[in-house]
């Protein structure tokens, strides 16, 4: 729907019954049907419906007037509006006291049939477009070819009795030359720039000497939609100029096609050089290795010749001024320092990650202390009586701290490397450093959940088992699983964690499975063999937890762990604007004078802390 403006319009009916009484002294009752619901046709204005649940109507008399004349002279008499049956009804009385009062009583009596105009100021319009359907006044309407208006508010401002109705099929019509001159100034400039408008859109859309072609239509389609407001004169001129630019014949190299940046198809050519051409396929796709397929590379200074070009330099005759002058460019540090992150986030991506089934991963913005909520912690809602206030919920031991730091190294490619076409760089060095990165990683997380920091595991967080039943079994795990589905809030409140993941030493890996995925245990006579720990919860193996080379005595061979799932939050584990993947910088030319080498750093911002205890479970393995 599109909105317009207007101060008043004029609608009649086709209806109107007027009493005339004997002896001509007495007032005659008069019946207007003003308007029954539908659209009207209305000349200047087009197609019009009014919303009659918004018209505002006088609560005392409205005067009856002739032809709209609202002088004296032209009072015809009176009477009260209704709306009933989603029709506007107006019901009064003609007094003979005016020549045209009685002017009207006659010609009444004579048989004419008589008809009536109302007048309505509209406070609320808005255009509906051509096909759009509308409810109102108890029917659904479609606006006809062109679009309609619908008044949603309007006040009924007064009844005309005229001799012709403009539209007298429809029971209500616009009256005509009576109307004219009550037309106010707004509505004739309104009118005025109405067809100015139209005007205009006309004069846009004429065609040149060549015409518009096979986009005539398209033209046609937008100087309908331009006149019936679906777009304005400026969108108008703007697809106009869009359809002149693409009659325009087209001109320039037929042959030419748009390259892929230089340092993307050297990138490319190192890793396919190296070996790895499945990794540049999933990182470039087919355009890049097409182009860099069409290099021919045949050694690695190929490339530095062809990083020279790229920056239009001329390469020296000598090998390693070359490879000294390809190292200065930009082109060359940012292809090879592509073609290492590639090849190191592949290695960081294939090492094994088991605490992601139980980590819950955190973003910070910074390397400030943060803290993460205990979600089982949370305090649980508390009924509200009738317009009574709602409470504040506590925070006390509901959070837990934790924060991030940087780990890092080098990562250097010597030009002799270059020179004897050496690229075990990035199948070894890198892919060896983003395996290394994730390792960290994971050697944070399970020291973290080793060390027990707080007591985190502990009897009096009801999620430690010890003694000699807690080595693995179905029974162990049982106990497990019921110690964390069985935890509840300070207030007995049950908190609904569900056992997910069972994390194991490779120690217990064969008794875990068997555990897991058996269909029969070992039961006594007359005892049931179904096991009923199979496929409870999830397996993760993981060396860590029995490394005592690395962790000391807080690794072990026969302890195990319960988890949630991540979302309960038994670990956070955090990163640096949540990059969950190590980063790599070119660093520059190595200043030694000893050795002429190109750097990268890599680094990795992550940290990691035990959070909600009730949703994880250690099991000691033993006595």
């Amino acid at each position: 729907m599109t909105a317009v403006t207007t101060d008043k319009i004029l609608l009649a009916s086709a209806s109107v019954t007027v009493e005339a009484r004997e002896g001509g002294s007495k007032p005659a009752s008069v019946s207007i049907l003003a308007y029954s619901g539908g659209v009207m046709s209305v000349p200047g204005w087009g197609p019009i419906a009014i919303d009659l649940t918004g018209l505002d109507i006088p609560k005392g008399q409205i005067g009856i007037l002739a032809d709209h004349d609202a002088s004296l002279r032209g009072v015809v008499g009176h009477g009260t509006a209704e709306v009933r049956d989603n029709s506007l009804l107006v019901a009064g009385s003609i007094s003979p006291a005016t020549d045209v009062a009685r002017q009207v009583i006659e010609l009444a009596r004579g048989g004419f049939d008589l008809q009536a105009s109302v007048g309505v100021e509209p406070i609320e319009h808005v255009r509906v477009r051509a096909g759009e359907t509308v409810g109102v006044n108890g029917r659904t309407l479609t606006a006809p070819t062109g679009g309609m208006t619908l008044v949603k508010r309007g006040r009924l401002r007064e009844v005309s009795v005229v001799a012709l109705a403009c539209d007298p099929s429809t029971r209500v019509a616009v009256a005509a030359s009576g109307y004219r001159r009550a037309d106010s100034p707004d509505e004739e400039r309104i009118r005025s720039d109405e067809r100015e408008r139209v005007r205009s859109i006309e004069a846009a859309c004429q065609p040149g000497p060549q015409g518009w072609g096979a986009r005539e239509s398209d033209v046609k389609a937008l100087r309908a939609s331009a006149i019936e407001g679906d777009i304005t004169i400026d969108e108008l001129h703007a697809r106009l100029l869009e359809v002149i630019r693409d009659s325009r014949p087209r001109t320039g190299a037929p042959f030419e096609r748009s390259s892929p940046p230089k340092a993307k198809v050297i990138e490319a050519a190192i890793l396919m050089r190296a070996g790895l051409t499945s990794i540049a396929e999933r990182a470039h796709g087919a355009a890049v290795m097409e182009a860099a397929d069409r290099l021919g590379v045949a050694h690695m200074l190929d490339l530095c010749r062809m990083a020279l070009e790229a920056e239009r330099i001329d390469a020296p005759r000598g090998r390693e001024e070359m490879v000294r002058a390809a190292l200065s460019t930009i082109t060359l540090p940012e292809a090879l320092g592509g073609a290492a992150n590639r090849v190191l986030l592949d290695g960081y991506g294939e090492t094994p990650a088991t605490w992601r089934a139980f980590g819950a991963v955190r973003s910070v913005p910074d390397f400030k202390g943060a803290t993460a909520i205990k979600p089982s912690f949370t305090q649980p809602l508390e009924p509200v009586a009738h317009g009574g206030e709602l409470k504040h919920g506590g925070a006390i031991e509901t959070t837990t701290p934790f924060s991030i730091d940087t780990f890092g190294k080098m990562l250097s490619l010597d030009r002799r490397d270059l020179i004897n076409d050496d690229l075990g760089m990035f199948d070894e060095a890198a892919r060896a450093m983003g395996q290394a990165a994730m390792r960290k990683l994971s050697d944070l997380v399970y020291d973290t959940v080793l060390t027990n920091a707080g007591s985190f595991f502990s009897s009096g967080n009801a999620n430690l088992l010890t003694g000699a039943d807690t080595n693995l079994g179905v029974d162990s795990l049982g106990l497990a699983i019921a110690a964390m589905l069985t935890q509840r809030d300070a207030e007995g409140n049950n908190l609904d964690i569900r056992p997910a993941t069972l994390v194991v030493p490779p120690q217990l890996q064969s008794i875990a499975r068997s555990v897991l995925e058996s269909e029969f245990i070992t039961a006594p006579a007359n005892a049931p063999t179904g096991n009923s720990a199979r496929k409870a919860v999830a397996l993760e193996v993981e060396p860590r937890l029995s490394n005592t080379a690395k962790y000391g005595s807080k690794a072990s061979l026969k302890a195990w762990y319960l988890f949630g799932a991540a979302s309960a939050s038994p670990v956070i584990v955090a990163f640096l604007n949540g990059k969950q993947t190590p980063t790599v910088e070119y660093f520059g030319l190595n200043q030694d004078a000893n050795r002429l080498a190109v750097s990268w750093r890599v680094y990795f911002d992550f940290g990691a802390a035990l959070c909600d205890p009730r949703a994880a479970v250690r099991s000691k393995g033993e006595a």
